[in-house]
């Protein structure tokens, strides 16, 4: 049987050793500290159809790593992998980014069908879109349908790639960036910071003379049948109920407050409230409560990415620490990018209107927290009602008595549907 994780843990010691600028390992799961760059491109390349997003200012390494990763993976040379790579500007056009039409066919006595020349890009299964913000939203619109469709469409030809594994890359806002689509930004799975080499690292990579790509041919290589069971040995990990329903009830935390009705668009725009603004909920400005901190809530998109990448780092890591510091440790990084804080409470210390990933992650532990504590007895009255052990009328009374937006607003209503 292939043992994909031997080789990767060969991979990232021989990754260290080519004196590759990672970061500090800021990932911190039960006892242990990883580097989250690194980490979340390798729990990206064992799923499949998943959207990992590295943010940073040039020269971070984020482009390097994920071809370097592409290299081993797939087994390919460095210059074959930077075929899969399309890079961002005002005026690339489609020809260049999907394929074009054969024009030998013109020639051809019989006609026949329209024959498409897809790129190196369309067609691979390691597909890397660097620079992702210089594209304008014309041009976004590509990879939008191809990550609903999972398909590349042009000139009326269909052209289906399989379980695909994506990367993006985004600079800060330049004078040739644009906005990225909030649509596409909910389809992307989890964004993570990459910064700049720090004194210690600028040392350490001034004493490497050799090119990336001629390091990239000392990389461990994975054999295509360990690269291919990577999503079944992910697969096999287990969450559990507790972990499972810390997920759901994280998803539904930032969503389940009442906010400005979805079918009157003119409260989102001009003088209009803000997305977030609870009307009529006496849950708005309580620090303990998270919906009414951020101005939209949460897809079940996110859900499904939680659970993803908690089984893609238990697999990765062993499991050292519990399922439930796993997601503790990657749930910020699959949410920070989804929502917008409120300004009232991100301009103020300690956030100062920068530090959004560190405030999504003081949301997540409070989740998880209240999860785990003081929705134990709540939770379990649900249980015993939906599992039909008690009237659901008296589940109602008992859950009137808590003041938690999860009893109010989902476990209360779900419970009188059902009368």
């Amino acid at each position: 049987m292939p043992d994909p994780l031997r080789s990767i843990d060969s991979l990232v010691v021989a990754l260290e050793d080519l004196r590759l600028h990672l970061g500090d390992k800021d990932l911190r799961i039960g006892d242990h500290r990883f580097n989250s760059l690194l980490y979340f491109c390798l729990a990206n390349a064992c799923l499949r159809n998943k959207v990992l997003l590295l943010y940073g200012g040039m020269g971070a390494n984020k482009t390097s790593l994920v071809n370097l990763l592409g290299c081993s993976f797939l087994g390919i040379p460095f210059e074959d992998v930077e075929n899969f790579m399309l890079t961002g500007h005002p005026e690339q056009t489609e020809e260049k980014m999907i394929g074009f039409i054969d024009p030998r066919q013109w020639s051809r006595p019989n006609g026949g069908e329209m024959e498409i020349l897809w790129t190196p890009w369309a067609r691979s299964n390691w597909k890397v879109i660097n620079e992702i913000n210089r594209f304008p939203s014309g041009k976004q619109n590509i990879f939008l349908e191809l990550l609903q469709k999972r398909k590349v469409t042009y000139a009326g030809q269909v052209l289906t790639p399989g379980d695909t594994c994506y990367f993006a890359t985004m600079n800060p806002d330049f004078s040739a960036t644009y906005p990225l689509d909030e649509a596409l930004l909910d389809r992307i799975s989890a964004s993570v910071p990459a910064t700049q080499p720090d004194l210690l690292c600028g040392l350490a990579l001034a004493e490497r003379e050799r090119e990336i790509a001629d390091l990239a041919g000392e990389l461990p290589r994975l054999s295509r049948e360990e690269y291919y069971a990577l999503p079944e040995k992910v697969s096999d990990q287990q969450l559990g109920s507790a972990v499972e329903l810390a997920i759901v009830s994280l998803v539904r935390e930032f969503t389940v407050c009442e906010r400005a009705p979805s079918f009157d668009k003119t409260e989102l725009y001009g003088t209009g409230p803000s997305r977030g603004l609870c009307h009529g909920c006496h849950y708005f400005n309580n620090p303990e409560v998270l919906c009414w901190q951020v101005d939209q809530g949460l897809s079940d998109r996110a859900r499904q990415d939680l659970r993803a990448f908690t089984r893609a780092f238990s697999f990765l890591c062993r499991a050292e620490g519990s399922k439930m510091d796993v997601l503790r440790a990657i749930a910020p990084y699959v949410i920070w990018h989804r929502v917008t804080p409120q300004r009232s409470l991100f301009d103020q210390p300690p956030y100062y209107g920068s530090r959004r990933l560190d405030l999504v992650r003081a949301l997540v532990e409070k989740s998880i927290d209240r999860t785990l504590n003081e929705r134990g007895e709540m939770n379990m009255i649900l249980s015993r009602a939906t599992d039909g052990e008690m009237p659901l009328s008296q589940a109602i009374r008992e859950l009137e008595e808590y003041d938690d937006p999860l009893a109010r607003l989902d476990y209360i209503p779900a419970l009188e549907r059902m009368l």
